[in-house]
């Protein structure tokens, strides 16, 4: 049995790994555990500044010696301090921008920590988690009827780039904020973003979404770890 904690952005990405990723990947003998980071004492999630973000993961790898460690964070929105920011800035392709977060991060935690490098899989997805939806706008419909009429305007979103992971990151057309000012009712990130995945399924998302495959991949193939590893 191969145990992995998914540090999550914030409630949409814990309620998903619990309750979609993690009974995806049970067959694989790898089972996931959602954490979010607390923010104050009565809030968890968000505001992935980098000192904080790199304190809860040295925290985490120290608990256990026999556990792995990921990241479930957004591309979008991620603080000008986090590590490998400025290493991304110079990608223009999106996947290329969170690779090099990934590259830079998994540097700076493991420097930090200094645990084996194996441990740590960081994951930043781009442009963010509402992306992997648009792996097959029509199953909006199947989750709120009046969305039917939005299908089309979906479907144009995500014809309009090469993958979801490709959708434009720009203030008011990132994946999310289409969804937002698209919807009418209104798209609720944690309600709205769980049914529609549970309908678009994982195959769905890994067929469409290169980035987020190949880390479910990764995850599926981990090493078993003993304790003193």
């Amino acid at each position: 049995m191969k145990q992995v904690l998914v540090v999550c952005e914030g409630q949409t990405e814990e309620v998903f790994v619990n309750e979609i990723l993690a009974p995806a990947l049970w067959d694989r003998n790898v089972f996931l555990y959602p954490r979010l980071i607390a923010t104050s004492r009565h809030s968890k999630g968000g505001s992935l500044k980098g000192q904080r973000v790199l304190r809860f993961l040295g925290n985490t790898l120290r608990e256990r010696r026999n556990i792995h460690v990921t990241t479930f964070f957004d591309l979008y929105g991620l603080p000008s301090d986090f590590p490998g920011q400025s290493e991304a800035a110079a990608q223009v392709d999106s996947v290329d921008r969170a690779a090099a977060v990934e590259a830079e991060f998994h540097t700076a935690v493991i420097q930090a920590v200094g645990c084996a490098p194996g441990r740590f899989l960081p994951h930043i997805q781009p442009h963010e988690f509402e992306a992997l939806l648009f792996s097959e706008p029509g199953r909006f419909a199947e989750v709120e009827p009046a969305w039917q009429r939005y299908v089309a305007q979906l479907e144009m979103a995500r014809q309009s780039a090469r993958s979801p992971e490709y959708i434009n990151d720009g203030s008011e057309t990132h994946p999310s904020a289409r969804l937002r000012d698209l919807l009418r009712p209104r798209y609720n990130k944690v309600r709205h973003g769980k049914a529609v995945s549970e309908r678009v399924g994982i195959d769905r998302m890994r067929a469409e979404c290169a980035h987020f495959h190949r880390w479910l991949e990764r995850l599926a193939t981990l090493p078993p770890l003993q304790p003193g590893d």
